[in-house]
């Protein structure tokens, strides 16, 4: 058996490590399936089948668990675990003798002599589940599915608009507000007793400060009858899969099997976790930025994208994720976020048009159609570009006095330091950002590039002449010779001189915009204020404002998110410009920087890697416990910058 990540029995008989070891499992067409080792549900997001109702909407949770109860020789075992208000109960956890990842969830259950093996798998593009068990010996089994119906954002309240059940052999469609769930098995006979079970307790959504209880309405039961060394089955769904047969229920495993292969290396680990954030909708293909609430964002799409897809030969993938930012472009942005219901997208952002341009470069370097980009690429985003400079939505202009791109009010927040308080920025950065300006800067010299290609030689001048401006106004605005590194914005009359790696990725990207002598001293005060064994501080700790824990409610985590709090992705940019400005030299001591992030794919949501950590130690993960720019960000630098 495989053994990606692999977790024994004493580990999954703790209830206080198991229940924070999560698992996730994806479809590719945007449905999730996620929970604990422990098979308690400690969060809203947990579920065995989490999909949208139909494609592009919000995405809902409809299968949020099972229940089993198995008789051995007049000896019964309930294999669940519930949390309610001060107990644990059933706690099937105590039976796992081991669980398995790859390719997808499966446990092992000691029943005395007996064992049981349970999996759960998302089946391959279709919004359906398939839970399979197979026990040593004949046994008798309930099972219970828990319905909730409703928003993964949200709870279910019993006494809400309610299902019906509609029982035909094998066929149990289960008539909701929204939608019909079909459920199909191997079951010798369901016995319908529609009923609610009340306040269900998710622990992870009480220490963020949330609403933590739920009721969930069960149909009834199935009972099986499980025949020895037998698989049974048992499929929930949004469409039906029709009868089910052995065959059928292979070529599904193998579906499975072929788009997450066995890996061998920590660099196919870190491929596998990232063939969770892919989806493709219809036509549209795109990225889902983490799990679980988050949905497809274009600042994470193009920072993730050469990981994600170029690290891994997916050159086409990439053109078809590009393209789709690029057809909802509007005002001169590509969309900050496609927002949950489906609605028109959210074009908040600054950054996220201006990494378009560096995802496209590094696309082009790894084999992308340069025909491709001629035809649906090139003529976007030159326009774009010029919109920017000459002024758009959100006061985005390019200031004629120095070349350098400014954006955003007191009242907007555009940069990826993008989190609110009632309202107010907490970290408010509009005027001149130096990481927009290096980008900004960075996408003219690659149009500059672009047009004489083409052989537009109006444009190269233009945007040439551009960029010689901002690269002029940058080197005299944001060198902070006091400090020896870079100032973070420049507004009239102000220089904010916080040290935050955001001045990176003026050395970072394609074309660097500092001397190597600054450049060097630039890393010396990042080495020294902001490094730390997971990534890199979002604000040094002896400055103003530092907050060194991730925890709490949602406005004590958002006053925290980027005042200290670190970000493993930034291991990126900071790899980047150490191999660019000290040499290959520090090859071996960057890839050991990584040790204590790989670390963590053994921890948390198991195979991935989260969002962010706390800026002081211990450094405890937060945010979304899989993220896919963390993901991408590593997988690219093994793959590619450190690779032996």
């Amino acid at each position: 058996m495989r053994a990606d990540t692999f977790v024994d029995a004493p580990v999954c008989r703790d209830f206080d490590k198991s229940s924070r070891l999560e698992w996730l499992d994806t479809n590719s067409i945007g449905a999730y399936a996620m929970g604990t080792v422990a098979g308690v549900r400690t969060r809203c997001y947990h579920g065995l089948l989490n999909a949208p109702a139909h494609p592009g909407g919000r995405t809902d949770v409809w299968l949020s668990g099972l229940e089993e109860t198995l008789a051995i020789d007049g000896e019964s075992w309930q294999l669940a675990a519930q949390q309610y208000a001060g107990t644990v109960s059933p706690r099937g956890f105590e039976l796992i003798g081991e669980f398995r990842l790859g390719p997808h969830p499966s446990w092992l259950y000691r029943l005395g002599e007996a064992t049981l093996a349970k999996e759960v798998m998302l089946i391959e593009e279709k919004a359906a589940v398939l839970v399979r068990y197979c026990c040593s010996e004949n046994t008798e089994m309930e099972l219970r599915p828990l319905i909730a119906g409703r928003s993964h954002h949200g709870l279910a309240r019993a006494g809400l608009p309610g299902w019906s059940v509609e029982s035909h052999w094998d066929l149990v469609t289960l008539h909701g507000p929204e939608a019909a769930l079909h459920v199909r098995s191997d079951a010798r006979e369901f016995a319908e007793g529609p009923d609610w079970y009340y306040r269900f307790e998710y622990a992870v959504e009480r220490e963020r400060g949330l609403n933590c209880e739920e009721d969930l309405w069960t149909p009834g039961v199935l009972r099986f009858s499980l025949k020895a060394d037998t698989w049974a089955y048992f499929v929930c769904g949004l469409e039906d899969v029709g009868p089910l047969d052995p065959m059928q229920v292979m070529g599904w495993v193998e579906a499975k099997e072929k788009r997450f292969p066995k890996p061998e290396t920590v660099e196919d680990r870190l491929s596998n976790a990232a063939e969770h954030y892919l989806v493709r909708q219809g036509l549209r293909r795109t990225v889902i930025a983490g799990y679980p609430w988050f949905t497809d964002w274009g600042r994470d799409t193009f920072i993730a994208l050469p990981g994600l897809l170029l690290a891994r030969g997916k050159v086409q993938e990439a053109a078809e994720t590009i393209d789709n930012f690029v057809d909802l472009r509007r005002d001169g942005l590509i969309p900050n976020r496609i927002t949950d219901d489906g609605a028109t997208p959210e074009y908040n952002s600054i950054d996220a048009t201006l990494w378009l341009y560096i995802a496209v470069w590094e696309w082009l370097g790894c084999g992308g159609s340069r025909e491709y980009f001629q035809d649906r690429l090139y003529a976007p985003m030159r326009d774009m570009l010029l919109t920017l400079g000459r002024g758009t939505i959100f006061a985005i202009h390019c200031d004629p006095g120095d070349g350098l791109l400014t954006a955003g009010t007191p009242e907007t927040q555009l940069t990826w330091m993008d989190a609110r308080v009632n309202g107010v920025a907490v970290t408010p950065r509009y005027g001149k950002a130096v990481e927009i300006n290096a980008l900004w800067y960075n996408a003219l010299r690659l149009m500059t590039e672009w047009a004489r290609e083409r052989g537009e030689f109006a444009s190269e001048t233009r945007f040439g002449e551009m960029a010689n401006r901002a690269i002029t106004g940058f080197s005299g605005g944001f060198w902070n010779k006091g400090h020896g590194c870079l100032y973070d914005v420049l507004r009239p009359g102000m220089q904010d001189a916080r040290v935050r790696p955001n001045q990176l990725f003026a050395l970072s990207l394609p074309f660097p915009l500092t001397t190597r002598s600054k450049g060097l001293s630039i890393l010396s005060v990042v080495d020294k204020k902001l490094l730390t064994p997971m990534g890199l501080r979002t604000l040094a700790e002896d400055e103003p404002g530092y907050e060194g824990r991730y925890e709490g409610g949602p406005e004590t985590r958002d006053r925290a998110y980027h005042q200290g709090t670190v970000w493993p992705w930034l291991m990126g940019p900071y790899v980047r410009a150490c191999l660019r400005f000290r040499g290959d030299g520090e090859r071996a001591r960057l890839r050991g920087l990584l040790d204590p992030l790989l670390a963590n794919l053994d921890a948390g949501c198991l195979g991935q890697l989260p969002e962010v950590f706390d800026g002081s130690e211990p450094q405890r993960a937060g945010g979304t416990p899989a993220q896919a720019w963390s993901v991408a960000e590593i997988l690219w630098l093994l793959k590619k910058e450190l690779a032996s």
